[in-house]
């Protein structure tokens, strides 16, 4: 149904098909959403990353990234001003979407607060999602990865370290075969560094 006055669809038509289970559906609603009503859309799309409904969050994170790197600076300063973890986690995978569909080194700078706020977060969601987006990052996320390889905490390592093995990079298969060849490093690292190898 469309307003009359502008020949747009109504807000709450399409709100009620982004809930419709047929993803199809889903997909022409949040395409419309963005067009005709974006400030709305974002407002409430934002507000389920928190949502305790799992296929809801889902539902957002993907329609959030339709809006493409424009909406990059509201999901950083999103991230920055929300501190529960589930509307965070939500940020980043909408980051990683992004990341995978769009060049994002014009991003990278603007993005660093939010990647050393993550990194320094020790909850196994926040660790698994900074990594899935630096490896989505690619080449220039390397160092950080390199570093995060010989990290303390032993998932965040492994992480960065298979992430390091999906990069073309000559800096991290030099790291890689010296941290296979370490023999005080922890077995699950040098295994970890070894798998990754096979990659390269």
């Amino acid at each position: 149904m469309q307003d009359s006055l502008n020949n747009r669809p109504k807000l709450e038509t399409l709100l009620s098909d982004f809930l419709h289970p047929n993803p199809n559906i889903n997909k022409d609603a949040y395409i419309d959403m963005q067009e005709y009503w974006p400030e709305e859309s974002i407002q409430y799309l934002k507000s389920n990353l928190d949502s305790d409904d799992v296929e809801l969050r889902r539902k957002s994170v993907k329609a959030l990234s339709y809006f493409g790197t424009p909406i990059i600076p509201t999901i950083l300063e999103l991230y920055i001003s929300n501190s529960s973890l589930r509307f965070r986690v939500g940020c980043l995978k909408v980051l990683v979407i992004l990341a995978a569909n769009n060049n994002m080194d014009n991003f990278y700078k603007d993005m660093q607060g939010v990647i050393e706020m993550a990194i320094n977060d020790d909850s196994v969601e926040l660790t698994l999602a900074i990594i899935s987006l630096l490896r989505q990052l690619g080449q220039i996320a390397c160092p950080i990865l390199m570093r995060l390889s010989v990290d303390k905490n032993i998932l965040r390592a492994k992480a960065a370290i298979t992430a390091l093995g999906e990069i073309s990079d000559a800096r991290s298969e030099k790291l890689l075969k010296q941290l296979s060849n370490n023999k005080e490093l922890d077995c699950i690292l040098r295994e970890s560094a070894l798998e990754a190898l096979r990659y390269k």
